[in-house]
């Protein structure tokens, strides 16, 4: 077989086709940060090139005033927002305020000191109070819903331009959840809300899944093909379970992996929790490709059952163990990793990743140890 290009490579494995070698795609934007001091796209191709790795990289251009963090300003025509600024020990906090036709909502974030590596490399502000409280203020989130058509979808194309056949880009699509009703509620309301009130969570989360379907359309209306759907709130591992998947979230997955195939694209899903239970359902819904495949003790994949189940239908992307493998671990243990998810999972439909970024800190020796075992695996097909 004709050596393939980065992209080509991720294309055919995502079709489960075979390939030129088994495609070494991992996350590694927090490792990038301390070991680069950034996590730019030229340090992504820089790192590629150096460890000879097939990058993946996934650009956003639609926002939400409901992610985490704040703006200078909102751009939501008929609302005026305002933030009040003040300090809790370590933290700035964000009161903010939103002032629409439909009624006024607040919310208050905490946002750790920038830089400050007690708190991790990147550390997410969280919220001490959300902007939903009740249904009468859902009539106030519709006007707080960006124009998905005034989004600079060129800037993905842009960087497609730049990356080159040096890797796969992608556009980042939110679920309902995320950066959505699961910043406008907490999940543990948004949960008793399901029991207590069905009609109220539905209408919720509607108005989060019918704006992915709209950044969805516009997109493949401006030419784009390829889409990092990021599902990680609905994760197992923050609570939801298979009923709750079965009822909402697959649905939901189904009618965005639809519309996006509709247009002959693909559809990579993202969760970095615990999946096994849902395994079906996942694959069901149309998905191209499964990631991360987190192992125990962090997730519960067992990647031969994965392979088994839906191995035939899904892409099977990521698997080795960030923590307690490639950071706390040792080259052999890596190695051994390595060898035994390539023999397990490949020669078609894999690509060996991480089961997240990997983390600062990871020791360099471990760093080239794992792109070592997946040229030398991955080369063979097999362990």
């Amino acid at each position: 077989m004709l050596t393939m290009t980065s992209r080509e490579r991720l294309l055919a494995a995502y079709r489960r086709a075979e390939v030129d070698r088994i495609p070494c795609s991992p996350r590694f934007a927090f490792w990038a940060m301390d070991y680069y001091g950034n996590a730019s796209l030229e340090t992504q191709l820089r790192a590629a090139h150096e460890f000879a790795f097939d990058l993946h990289t996934n650009v956003s251009v639609f926002w939400s005033p409901f992610e985490l963090g704040v703006r200078d300003s909102y751009d939501l025509p008929g609302v005026e927002c305002t933030v009040a600024w003040s300090k809790d020990g370590d933290f700035d906090v964000a009161t903010r305020t939103f002032r629409t036709p439909g009624g006024t909502l607040t919310d208050r974030l905490c946002i750790p000191p920038k830089g400050d590596r007690r708190f991790g490399m990147s550390p997410n502000p969280f919220r001490t109070e959300h902007l939903v409280k009740s249904r009468a203020d859902l009539a106030a989130v519709r006007y707080l819903l960006p124009d998905p058509k005034r989004a600079d979808v060129a800037a993905y194309f842009r960087e497609v331009e730049r990356v080159g056949e040096n890797g796969l880009v992608q556009l980042n699509i939110h679920s309902a959840l995320n950066h959505r009703a699961g910043e406008m509620m907490s999940t543990e309301d948004l949960m008793v809300l399901y029991f207590d009130d069905r009609e109220f969570f539905a209408e919720l989360m509607d108005i989060g899944h019918q704006q992915q379907m709209a950044e969805i359309q516009v997109a493949l209306t401006a030419g784009v093909r390829h889409f990092f759907l990021n599902w990680y709130y609905n994760s197992m591992s923050t609570g939801w379970s298979p009923p709750f998947w079965t009822d909402v979230y697959q649905p939901q997955l189904r009618e965005a992996c639809a519309l996006i195939h509709a247009a002959g694209g693909t559809a990579d899903y993202y969760d970095d929790g615990k999946c096994m239970a849902i395994l079906d359902l996942l694959a069901d819904a149309g998905i191209d490709v499964l990631e991360t495949l987190t192992p125990p003790p962090v997730g519960d994949v067992d990647l031969a059952a994965v392979k088994r189940r839906i191995g035939d239908r899904v892409c099977l992307k990521g698997y080795t163990d960030l923590i307690y493998v490639l950071k706390l671990g040792t080259p052999d243990l890596i190695d051994r990793t390595v060898r035994d998810a390539i023999a397990v999972a490949g020669p078609t439909g894999f690509i060996l990743g991480t089961s997240d970024s990997i983390r600062d800190g990871t020791p360099i020796e471990n760093v080239r140890a794992y792109f070592a075992a997946a040229r030398k695996y991955g080369a063979l097909g097999k362990g």
